[in-house]
């Protein structure tokens, strides 16, 4: 009986090197800075839980690990080192992170939001005249339709 043969036809690779300044950066070298800091986050997530809210402190963790990995700008790894040691350790792939950081963002920015709303009732209740212990009659207000 004869071998079978693919039909199927190779795609061929796209050569883009005649791009030249406008040529573009694969996707995960582009997406380096969200990898590099979506494993910060939780790598320090996972140490704050090991060792206790009373014996972490985000500030000394940044800095530890800035010596340990550099800093984004620094590429002390690749991306695929960073892929590698992202799955090794939390078993999240690059999609994974990138959905990591997206939700990471999207609960900063609530926080913030959060944060802008409670200020602008603070200063509304700052400018707000001190409330008396006036009496007021209720009966009148009762007898009021708001309808």
């Amino acid at each position: 009986m004869a071998a079978n043969k693919s039909t199927k036809a190779q795609a061929a690779t796209v050569d883009d090197s005649t791009m030249e300044q406008f040529k573009i950066e694969s996707f995960d070298v582009r997406k380096y800075n969200t990898i590099f800091y979506s494993i910060r986050d939780l790598y320090g997530r996972e140490s704050l839980r090991q060792l206790g809210s009373d014996n972490f402190d985000w500030k000394a963790f940044k800095l530890q690990f800035e010596i340990c990995f550099g800093r984004p700008e620094d590429c002390r790894y690749t991306t695929e080192q960073l892929l590698n040691f992202a799955k090794y350790k939390f078993n999240m792939s690059l999609e994974d992170l990138l959905a990591y950081n997206r939700k990471s963002w999207e609960l900063r920015k609530r926080r913030e939001q959060q944060y802008a709303d409670v200020e602008q009732i603070n200063s509304v209740i700052q400018h707000i005249p001190e409330i008396t212990n006036s009496h007021v009659d209720c009966s009148q207000m009762l007898e009021q339709q708001p309808y």
